[in-house]
């Protein structure tokens, strides 16, 4: 009977400890897709900006080359000249500062969550050591002591102490024939013995048949390894789980510093560009339409349009 038991109980270990090994696998997995989702964000600028400034680049130095104004007509003053340059040359290096800080944290981004997906956020699949650890040959059954070997079932109590009941289990009332016991005067003695057990005042013989928790004894052996060595058990973590906050946000917390100021600075450099550049425009169309056409209600409207916009 205590032979089959062990047998069937080993049964269930080893379902437990590849159930568990299935479901930290794929817990560390939604762990990496956290990294991704959060560093793709970052990535994900750089094909939606990008283009954008390589557009903007090319439009300021085609007009900084090709569209000074005085290349057909007579050119217009100096002074005018050098304002409409000033600002397109002011709006070039703002784009070009901003392309580089976009290369620069999409780049950094996709090195950070790389190197924490293969160096940090791994997913946790047992070594032939842990599995050969986590599995039991019936042949384990003899390495137990005599008390479990030979323990009569219904007449002597298990030869260890049961689990801490959690928080939850501890507020629920239990009733006369809960874990065994029988209404009136064997509940009361199971209180009692309980309460003796809480204090420390009984003994191992003192456990009484039906009356008396308790648990196999390999079982409280594997539970001393587990808190021994926590990386060997089904979560990796051993009995308590996974510590929160969770590591792999803390890590990419700490790997956003290096270049979350130049996604900010990224964005600032390119509102200032594109001011520069409207700017540009406008005193442009302002000498095109009075030094070469001499529109000068149009050079007025477009002017104030792009100022105003």
């Amino acid at each position: 009977y205590n032979r089959a038991n062990f047998k069937f109980d080993n049964g269930q270990r080893w379902a437990r400890y590849t159930t568990g090994r299935k479901m930290a696998m794929a817990q560390v997995g939604m762990f990496r897709q956290d990294v991704t989702d959060l560093a793709g964000v970052s990535m994900g600028k750089m094909k939606l900006y990008g283009p954008i400034y390589g557009i903007v680049i090319t439009v300021c130095v085609t007009v900084f080359v090709e569209g000074r104004s005085g290349l057909k007509f007579p050119g217009p003053p100096v002074f005018i000249s050098q304002i409409y340059l000033q600002c397109l040359a002011c709006g070039i290096g703002f784009i070009t500062l901003a392309m580089y800080l976009l290369f620069h944290s999409a780049m950094r981004a996709q090195v950070a969550c790389v190197q924490l997906r293969t160096r940090k956020v791994r997913v946790p699949v047992p070594t032939q050591r842990q599995l050969d650890s986590a599995r039991k040959l019936l042949s384990t059954y003899e390495e137990q002591g005599l008390y479990d070997m030979f323990r009569v079932p219904f007449a002597m109590p298990n030869g260890a102490n049961s689990p801490e009941n959690s928080d939850d289990d501890e507020d629920k009332p239990h009733g006369g024939y809960a874990k065994g016991g029988l209404p009136g005067i064997a509940a009361k003695a199971k209180k009692l013995v309980s309460a003796a057990h809480e204090k420390g005042e009984t003994t191992h013989n003192m456990r009484m048949p039906g009356l008396t928790p308790g648990k196999p004894s390999w079982y409280a052996q594997e539970m001393e390894d587990r808190d021994a060595v926590p990386e060997s058990s089904p979560s990796g973590f051993g009995t308590d789980g996974v510590p929160e906050p969770f590591e792999h946000f803390e890590l990419l917390r700490a790997a956003q510093k290096e270049w979350w100021g130049c996604e900010a600075y990224m964005r600032i450099c390119f509102l200032y560009g594109m001011m520069h550049l409207i700017m540009a425009f406008s005193y442009w169309i302002t000498l095109h339409n009075v030094c070469e056409l001499g529109m000068i209600w149009c050079s007025n409207l477009g002017a104030a349009g792009l100022t105003a916009g």
